[in-house]
């Protein structure tokens, strides 16, 4: 009699497992990879405006006004002026100025964006009317008050001090802006887009004055310790 050789049950569930195992593994480590190229992403975009920001002071001998309400769209005009369609920190904050896309200092307006937003709202709508996709509230954030912006509030520093924060991804955290009282639900459902740990969903990307960019947790400018993580 032929002896059959076909694999048993046993053996079957036990090859299943090993699979399902190292689709585990490998899909956390693609999970990883693709944050870690998205922070690394976002850290360029940083720096590609830190050098439009050299060639625009050079060219003007002052920084850009920031944003109020403004986007990958024509900016300025009355259909950006209700609460809602802010440019960054989920619409409560002035976002990084367009005027460096519309003057060709930066010639991609994808730069603007922490990519990482980019991906994760680009089917949402903003809060003002809906009309706009979400990622526009999540333009890099701006302080145009604290250095010499020539712009909205203005300012006494220069760009030299490399002790004030001149660029980051939020800023203004979901709880502290014009919706927090419905965090956590939305429009006041985003995180700070980094960190893993105790400090998941807690850190951000800020660019100095210095144009030097760091790694912080979200809306201060403390350098996280290690044993967070």
């Amino acid at each position: 009699m032929r002896r059959c050789r076909a694999f048993t049950l046993i053996e079957l569930l036990i090859v299943v497992a090993i699979i399902a195992v190292l689709a585990a593994i490998a899909t956390v480590n693609f999970l990883e990879a693709k944050e870690r190229a998205l922070k690394s992403s976002n850290a360029a975009n940083m720096k590609t405006i830190a050098a439009a920001l050299q060639f625009y002071y050079t060219d003007y001998n002052h920084l850009p006004p920031g944003d109020r309400q403004a986007g990958p769209y024509p900016s300025h005009t009355t259909a950006f002026a209700a609460v809602g369609d802010g440019p960054a920190a989920g619409g409560s904050w002035d976002g990084v100025p367009w005027l460096l896309v519309e003057l060709r200092y930066v010639e991609n307006w994808r730069t603007l964006f922490n990519p990482k937003y980019l991906q994760l709202y680009r089917s949402e709508g903003t809060v003002g009317g809906q009309q706009w996709p979400r990622f526009h509230n999540f333009r890099y954030a701006w302080n145009s008050a604290a250095l010499s912006s020539g712009g909205h509030l203005g300012g006494t520093a220069h760009i030299e001090n490399g002790d004030t924060w001149l660029m980051r991804d939020l800023w203004v955290g979901p709880r502290s802006g014009f919706y927090g009282s419905s965090w956590p639900d939305y429009p006041a459902d985003y995180r700070y887009p980094w960190g893993y740990g105790k400090l998941e969903g807690q850190v951000e990307n800020v660019m100095y004055s210095d144009l030097a960019v760091r790694e912080v947790v979200g809306g201060t400018d403390r350098v996280p310790d290690p044993a967070e993580y």
